[in-house]
């Protein structure tokens, strides 16, 4: 059996805003422009008290809390913290998978002992913070979808552990809403005919549960007893696209508060593209109305992209076009082709070579093997 970790950081952007700016540690905190359109990014745990949550219209989170603290997003820093935080990762962990600018798989079966799970992962997130001073969540079972929801159940700093011995004691209470895969839009529709709990679905062989799942039935109930894939994906580190979407609470009408989402989306996806090295050939708007109807329009660039004000303006460009003034639900921004961002991953070659030759005592230098073509003049 598999030892597989989920490691979420808590309310990640937040979190960068308070080491921005440490005055804002214990308050409701929430990331957006305070506008009469905006849209939270994010909030703290204490904004969460009173209701506050992500995606949420700016307006209904100041009546919700009054005293809510707006900060608008500073997407560069958070990119450096994600960048420092999964590089530590990295270089511990050979098969991780990256799921977001905040969260990742770890395939942990050959670092630890079963009896001592739960010490190894408190060290590992001790460690985290004393290194990057990020707080984050731990949760670990034999599959990604139990880790994944064990991740969820203890927020900030905690530390779960599912399986086969405690999901019915810990998962089928749960809520069918809170339910990793079940969307908003079909969780009500399992509550109607009584699939209230995640419980509730492991157990039913309702034929109405079946027609509202359809095919994905046996899948989800199959999860819900605690089966699910073990295989963590390192190959992600190589992908062949990037994507970032974000739905709305209420459906979106103002262009100030659509562009704000673009713009978050495309600093999650510089991010990812310079994590990995890569560059943006094509660049796409995903928009989706409150109908779910979807549409999707892209463009293949002049020369390949990076930054963030580079694939802001490139994305704007497409939905300017695309975009006809009917609400939105869902909005995103799309690069379906990469190419490798040669340039940096010649200055990372030299650098290493810079570090071993300064680390070698004698006996002559370490150089690439196109400098060996070059005779002395």
């Amino acid at each position: 059996m598999k030892i597989i970790a989920h490691i979420d950081l808590n309310a990640f952007f937040v979190q960068c805003e308070i080491l921005r700016d440490p005055s804002l540690r214990g308050k409701p905190v929430a990331i957006g422009h305070d506008s009469r359109r905006g849209v939270l990014s994010t909030a703290s745990y204490e904004a969460r008290k009173f209701g506050v949550n992500s995606a949420m219209p700016v307006s209904t989170a100041k009546r919700k809390c009054p005293q809510l603290i707006l900060v608008p997003g500073h997407y560069e820093i958070y990119q450096q913290y994600s960048h420092e935080f999964f590089s530590y990762l990295k270089n511990r962990y050979p098969i991780l998978e990256m799921a977001s600018i905040d969260e990742c798989y770890i395939d942990m079966t050959d670092h630890i002992k079963e009896e001592n799970i739960n010490d190894y992962l408190f060290d590992l997130q001790m460690a985290l913070y004393r290194v990057t001073n990020l707080k984050c969540s731990i949760g670990c079972g034999p599959n990604k979808f139990l880790a994944k929801m064990a991740s969820d159940m203890r927020k900030p700093l905690g530390l779960t552990i599912l399986d086969s011995s405690n999901i019915e004691q810990l998962l089928w209470p749960l809520s069918i809403d809170k339910f990793f895969g079940i969307g908003v839009k079909t969780a009500p529709k399992l509550k109607e005919v009584g699939i209230l709990t995640i419980g509730d679905l492991a157990r039913t062989n309702d034929p109405k549960v079946k027609k509202i799942l359809g095919s994905s039935f046996e899948y989800y109930q199959s999860e819900a007893k605690g089966f699910g894939s073990d295989f963590v994906d390192a190959s992600s580190w190589d992908p062949k696209s990037v994507s970032a979407e974000r739905t709305f609470q209420e459906d979106a009408t103002s262009y100030e508060e659509l562009k704000d989402m673009i713009q978050s989306c495309c600093f999650d996806i510089s991010s990812e593209l310079k994590h990995y090295h890569k560059k943006a050939v094509t660049v796409g708007i995903k928009l989706r109305t409150p109908d779910f109807v979807t549409k999707s329009k892209r463009v293949t660039l002049i020369k390949p992209i990076q930054e963030p004000h580079e694939l802001l303006q490139a994305a704007l460009s497409v939905f300017d076009k695309t975009y006809k003034d009917q609400p939105i639900r869902l909005i995103g921004v799309s690069i379906d082709k990469v190419v490798e961002d040669e340039e940096k991953k010649s200055d990372e070659n030299e650098e290493l070579i810079k570090k071993i030759n300064a680390s070698l005592e004698e006996g002559g230098l370490l150089m690439k093997g196109s400098d060996l073509h070059h005779e002395d003049k």
